[in-house]
């Protein structure tokens, strides 16, 4: 077994690389590996997080109730650089909904987003790799100052975006952040 595949089962915190940031990722169906993710960020537990998946087949329980024009939408942006929040379904567990009540995700083409969701057969939590309020580490080095020597860095580069992705409310197509 791989070292992630053990950090993730054992409901621990990583580092990996993103489109625009280093981001944090967790076991999303694990509620004690969200909440060590929002201890280690020092983020309130209202405030979402991202269902970052590398293959479709990794959310559509997510995506179980929304009707077909729904789901064309997501598609016009995916895969790609796009958070999409959408409706949660009854499934969906209550530590992954922001204050909002709906659910953020995203069906990445990032090459390492890819390999880290297929090695570990499931999509993960993420959000940028930072302590609340401040602005995201720009390299390991910087993940390192920040949460110690201890965090798991997956390697890879980051994708071109140098910012976080765009949020897109899908029920009202309001941006959240653009």
């Amino acid at each position: 077994m791989s070292i992630l595949k053990e950090i993730f089962l054992q409901n621990k915190v990583f580092a990996h690389p993103t489109e625009g940031v280093w981001g944090l990722g967790c076991n999303p169906f694990s509620e004690e590996a969200v909440e060590n993710l929002f201890n280690l960020k020092l983020r309130p537990k209202d405030k979402g997080v991202i269902i970052l998946a590398g293959h479709i087949e990794q959310i559509d329980h997510f995506l179980g109730g929304l009707p077909e024009e729904k789901i064309n939408t997501l598609f016009t942006k995916w895969p790609g650089p796009h958070t999409w929040l959408i409706p949660p379904t009854s499934t969906t567990p209550s530590w992954l909904k922001g204050k909002s009540g709906s659910v953020a995700v995203r069906l990445s083409t990032h090459p390492t987003v890819i390999n880290i969701t297929q090695e570990l057969g499931s999509s993960i939590c993420s959000t940028s790799a930072n302590l609340s309020g401040n602005e995201p580490a720009k390299n390991p080095n910087e993940i390192k100052k920040i949460f110690g020597e201890d965090l798991f860095i997956v390697e890879g580069t980051l994708g071109k975006l140098n910012k976080p992705t765009p949020v897109q409310d899908l029920e009202t197509g309001k941006w959240i952040r653009k």
